[in-house]
């Protein structure tokens, strides 16, 4: 961190802590940074510490804020210039710790994808077949994704997981999902035949 240094001697202040964002420095007794001294106002400046900054802004002070000797309303603090309030001379001294942010991986989002049918997958189950489709976000579902919502009168409303929107149900064509396996067809053949014998009957 940062700490204000009072280099100015007969004056009686610890190193003040500086701490990240804004400090109040003055002779008030409520001051982040406390200086007893005449010629430091009560609110006599800030001291904004950053990551890789440190800026000083005068307060309204009434003997004023220099660096390097040098009058300021607002200056940046390079390291090892020299910050005079009033009277009293200081320096900032900041270790050269660095501040670490971790990393956090972003979770892949969930994706429709083919099936080797030919149809497309519920976004959330990418080994199931979706049957329903958002008609607002458009992602697809399958039946066990689909809140079903029930109301008095018996009517219920299917709805989408994640916007609460209805759904509608997809409608896979033959040369996917619709193909009928060997055992469909021949039950589709013998029920045709069925039906031909009895108009046949009448």
């Amino acid at each position: 961190m940062a700490r204000l240094i009072i280099q100015t001697g007969g004056i009686d202040a610890a190193p003040g802590e500086l701490n990240w964002g804004i400090n109040r420095v003055g002779r008030a007794p409520d001051s982040d940074v406390y200086i007893n001294h005449p010629s430091v106002s009560g609110r006599h400046c800030e001291i904004e510490l950053g990551p890789d900054f440190v800026i000083v802004r005068d307060c309204g002070s009434t003997n004023g804020t220099f660096i390097e000797g040098r009058p300021i309303q607002e200056g940046r603090l390079a390291p090892g210039q020299r910050l005079k309030l009033g009277q009293v001379e200081a320096i900032v001294e900041r270790s050269q710790e660095q501040v670490h942010v971790p990393q956090i991986a972003a979770e892949p989002i969930p994706q429709t994808i083919p099936l080797t049918d030919g149809t497309l997958s519920c976004v959330n189950h990418p080994d199931m077949r979706a049957y329903w489709r958002c008609k607002d976000c458009q992602k697809m579902y399958c039946t066990g994704c689909i809140h079903e919502v029930h109301l008095v009168g018996g009517k219920s409303h299917r709805l989408c997981p994640k916007c609460s929107h209805e759904v509608d149900l997809l409608v896979w064509d033959d040369g996917a999902a619709g193909k009928k396996s060997i055992w469909g067809k021949i039950k589709g053949a013998f029920s045709k035949s069925k039906r031909q014998r009895t108009v046949r009957l009448r």
